[in-house]
This record gives C-alpha cells, structure tokens and sequence, in this order.
C-alpha cells in the first residue's frame, strides 16, 4: 500500500466517556511525505519527553521514505526508516480499543488511510494525537492544520480500508500497552538488527523491569553484551540466565566461549562440559566452540 501526501470495523467495545489529547509537535504537509513528516512528529513528541534523540535529519527522514516512482512510502520503508531513526516499531492490534488503549498511555500512534476509493486510493499516514469526547471524534495531524478533528464513524470507514493498519513508534526503554513477550523481542531485534545495537540493550534492559524472570530476555541482553564487547556485563547476565536455567544449552555455549576469549579455557572447557542437547544443530555449534577452545582462541578486550 501506498501513501499519496478484512475485517469487520473495529467498533469501540465500551464508551470511552473521557477526552484526551497527546501534545505532538506539528510538521506542514508536504507533497507525498506524509509518511517521512508522521515519523517526524512522532520522534519530536519522544524528544521532547524522553532522552531520546533522532538519529536521522528531515531529509535523510525524506529519502529513506519517498518512492518517487509511486509518490509514495510502502508500509515496509515507514517502518525500516523509524527503526534507522533509533525507535522501537511496534504493529497495533487492528481496532479501536487497541488505539484507544495507547492514546490513553500518551502513545501517539501512525495510521494509514485511505480518503479515496477501492478503485481509486489515495493513501494517506497520519499520527493519531487523541480523542474528543464530546464530540466523538479523533484527533490527527491530518494535512494542513494540527489535530483536525474527524467524527469515529468516518474514521472508521477510513481505517477500514487499509485492514486497519497501524504502528506505535517507541524509544528504547518503553512498551506499549499490553504487549507480549514475543511482540517485545521481534521489535527489539529487529531495531538491533537495524544497527541499533546500544538503543536494543536499553529496550532489553527495560524489558527486565516487566519479565525479570524471562530467559529468553536475558538471553538477548547477554547477547548484545557480547556483540559489543561489554563483556563483564555480558558473563554476569549469561550467569544470572543459567541460575535460572542451568541447562540452556545456547548460554552454556556462549558463556563458554566468552570466557575462552578472556582467557580462561579450562573453565570454558568444563562449563561446555554441561551443554547437553539432542538437537543436531544445536550439537554442531558446540563440538565447533569446543574445537575452537581446544586450538585456542582470539582474545577480546574487556569494556
């Protein structure tokens, strides 16, 4: 789908008999940038709340974005060029309730709507900042003026025509509302993957605030640890994931491996000893860590 700047309708399950307003700085429209300018408002309003800092200019925000050849920003370059701008992309459950749920947390959240027809499209990414009450009617920065009104029935009809998409935009060291465990991770990685490895530990860090039991967190953290050369913080973190587990055989293997590389190959030896698996892939990654121990291996300094 394609921004020019299915299910049922995700009717309201209750009455939401309050009004609220998320103040998200306001950025014109600009000719098929709708997509670039959303992402912007939203990082200001993160800016201007948080530590967080852009990691990308107006015009590198432009360029990733703009398709000249469709006039347009895919849904797939919206969230990869966030993601570069050092933010956590979150997917919103496809109705109301869920939008209603983050708006109320103060979450800004990116819509995409279709103002034209079937046959006909015009795409449109807009940041939703709110709900009016009174009038019931959602607040956007929609075109030309900050939080434009829209009465919900249009909106939803709106909505509706993109499968109710939209995406929730986060700096590292906050969740959405009600998110899972797997949600967390894929977003978290995905922005690690990106190259935002320091802005991945801090979500990572977060996370252990609201599982501060769960492997697969801790997991990554080490993990990240490690990839940046923070090893101290990186063996304490394996150590504290095998307390909890102390046959994970893929932290047994990495911990290994850690403490080979800070010269320690018999403990690294006698850990590995303890990674017992009957998964075969599983097994060939530690005969190659135990070969790589036994030749003996490249040292890493310590951050």
């Amino acid at each position: 789908m394609l921004s020019s700047c299915t299910s049922k309708e995700p009717l309201p399950s209750k009455q939401y008999n309050f009004s609220l307003h998320i103040k998200v700085p306001f950025v014109p429209a600009r000719s098929d940038l709708c997509g670039s300018t959303s992402i912007e408002m939203v990082a200001s309003y993160w800016q201007s709340r948080t530590s967080y800092v852009p990691h990308l200019s107006r015009d590198e925000l432009d360029g990733r974005t703009l398709i000249p050849a469709k006039g347009g920003t895919l849904q797939v370059e919206l969230v990869a060029t966030a993601r570069a701008n050092g933010l956590l992309v979150y997917p919103l459950d496809p109705t109301f309730d869920a939008l209603f749920s983050e708006l109320a947390k103060q979450h800004p959240v990116i819509v995409l709507l279709n103002r034209g027809y079937s046959w006909y499209p015009l795409w449109h990414y807009a940041p939703v900042t709110g709900y009016d009450e009174e009038n019931q009617s959602i607040l956007m920065h929609f075109s030309d003026r900050p939080n434009e009104t829209m009465p919900v029935a249009t909106f939803m009809s709106l909505w509706e025509r993109s499968a109710h998409w939209g995406v929730v935009l986060l700096p590292p060291g906050h969740l959405p509302v009600g998110t899972s465990l797997n949600m967390f991770l894929r977003a978290a990685y995905d922005l690690e993957k990106t190259g935002m490895i320091n802005e991945a530990i801090v979500a990572y860090q977060s996370a252990l605030l609201h599982w501060p039991e769960e492997i697969d967190v801790f997991f990554a953290l080490a993990n990240a640890y490690y990839h940046t050369h923070q090893l101290n913080d990186a063996e304490q973190i394996y150590r504290k994931l095998l307390s909890f587990d102390s046959e994970h055989s893929m932290a047994l293997n990495n911990l290994a491996n850690l403490l080979c590389r800070t010269n320690r190959s018999k403990e690294a030896l006698r850990l590995l000893g303890k990674a017992v698996t009957d998964d075969k892939e599983m097994q060939s990654i530690i005969k190659a860590t135990r070969e790589e121990i036994r030749d003996g291996c490249t040292p890493l300094s310590k951050i």
